[in-house]
């Protein structure tokens, strides 16, 4: 009975270990296969990553995420502001007669270079250029410049450059500010004739003339981050305009119509009226004179 006890002991301690051996070494192995497997993925992915088919597709990746970026904005940044210059005649030009309060800080401030544009930012008034061109008494002109700069991925191919006339009426004739400048100033060399019914780009001539399209004679292409600047003035001879401009680009077979404002609002521009509510003049002794109502008249 000793020996069968013993025996049936040895049976039931003997059996477990055996058996738990055997799902050891099936673990294991099974293990050892999986790692195997696992390595030689990691292995391959490794490789295919530091391939250079790999350094081919992340290059075609970074180039797919740049064209859908800058698809996202315009392929030109633009800013557009008005510009004169010191040697300008300058003249603002009011729809109504000025306030008091403008009448009183023209007539009894002190002459400044930015008190015209003070005086127009306060009211609604227009800054213009008078070219003093006898041939054409009620034309002046509206200066803008350009700063332009590629955004594109590929080069700009400008195409064309217009002014487009959004509202137009009668030459604003409530009052005018005359400021005389020293003229005979180089002419800009870019014109738009606002009473052209497509008013397109054109040279300026010496004389003041509007020539051929401006296009036509000057290659206008803007690589990836190159700055451009085109000064431009426009012309009425006839009316108060609200204008924007536009360009036509051409993206490597696309083709888009940009519009440029003045930071979102049209451009404004006016000729010279045939009668005045009221006129003021700057002095060479300094200060301001009042002229009371008449037509326009250059005084100094």
């Amino acid at each position: 009975m000793p020996g069968a006890t013993s025996e049936h002991a040895t049976e039931q301690t003997g059996g477990p270990p055996a058996q738990f051996s055997r799902r050891a070494v099936l673990w294991a192995a099974g293990g050892g296969l999986a790692s195997a497997v696992v390595g030689a993925v990691v292995a391959e992915v490794a490789s295919r990553l530091t391939s250079s088919d790999q350094a081919v597709r992340d290059d075609r990746a970074v180039e797919a995420a740049k064209q859908s970026a800058a698809q996202q904005k315009p392929p030109l940044s633009v800013n557009a502001y008005y510009y004169d210059r010191s040697d300008d005649s300058g003249v603002c030009l009011f729809p109504v007669p000025l306030t008091g309060e403008q009448r009183h800080r023209l007539l009894d401030l002190p002459r400044t270079p930015t008190t015209v544009t003070d005086l127009a930012a306060t009211g609604d008034g227009v800054d213009t250029v008078w070219p003093g061109d006898p041939r054409h008494p009620y034309r002046l002109f509206t200066r803008v410049r350009l700063s332009v700069v590629g955004q594109w991925t590929g080069p700009v191919f400008v195409t064309q450059i217009r002014a487009r006339v959004q509202r137009r009426s009668a030459p604003l004739s409530g009052a005018y500010v005359l400021e005389g400048g020293q003229g005979g100033g180089e002419p800009l060399k870019v014109g738009f004739d606002l009473d052209e019914p497509d008013s397109i780009a054109r040279v300026v001539t010496r004389k003041l003339e509007l020539g051929a399209a401006y296009v036509d004679g000057h290659s206008l292409t803007l690589s990836p981050g190159e700055p451009l600047t085109v000064d431009v003035q426009a012309q009425t001879d006839r009316s108060y305009c609200e204008w924007v401009i536009e360009l036509d680009v051409d993206l490597g077979g696309e083709r888009r119509a940009l519009t440029v404002d003045d930071d979102g609002r049209p451009f404004r521009s006016t000729s010279v009226a045939r009668h005045y509510q009221e006129r003021y003049h700057a002095k060479l002794t300094g200060g301001w004179g009042a002229d009371g109502p008449g037509p326009f008249e250059f005084r100094i």
